[in-house]
């Protein structure tokens, strides 16, 4: 275990708790000693990790989609973390193709959204922003991309994470 708990007593946002990763970060905060806030839709199924590990009593949870800008704010100014993690995205690739639209919307002005509302928060100090291997041009390699490899991506999904990359590029070196 650590030594020196960061998250310990912290206020920790995690944008798409109720997805399968940000349910699995909750849990890793929760037991790490943080106040966890979760911003995201509800659980897809009864199935879903968020729901068979009770995330819901043990957490602040608020339901809300990411590209509602002024209710987003609203949490933020609300709960005031001190750490957001934002892993709210439409995630699947099929579902990109099924609806390109949304996908970008999500992907591309929920996370312009979540930038905006930590600039002007008070209180945070650390936004992480997750993404995936997709906003990497797909070369086919046998080995693992890295950050100094080529932004790509031709199909809708892939293309949506490669331009929040730049959008949090954006917000880097205008504002941070």
């Amino acid at each position: 275990m650590f030594t020196d708990n960061p998250y310990k007593g912290k206020r920790v946002m995690v944008t798409g708790h109720t997805g399968f990763k940000g349910s699995w970060l909750s849990l890793w905060l929760i037991t790490l000693g943080a106040e966890v806030i979760g911003y995201g839709l509800e659980p897809k199924t009864p199935k879903d990790n968020f729901v068979l590990s009770g995330l819901t009593d043990r957490m602040n949870d608020c339901r809300a989609d990411i590209r509602d800008k002024e209710k987003l704010f609203e949490v933020i100014r609300k709960e005031k973390p001190d750490i957001i993690f934002h892993l709210a995205a439409q995630s699947l690739v099929l579902e990109g193709y099924r609806d390109p639209l949304q996908t970008f919307e999500v992907n591309i002005q929920g996370t312009a959204n979540i930038l905006e509302a930590f600039r002007q928060s008070d209180t945070a100090s650390v936004l992480m922003v997750v993404t995936t291997d997709k906003v990497y041009e797909n070369k086919e390699w046998i080995w693992g991309y890295r950050e100094s490899d080529r932004l790509g991506g031709s199909d809708p999904y892939s293309a949506s994470k490669s331009a929040v990359e730049m959008v949090v590029a954006s917000y880097h070196n205008s504002f941070f």
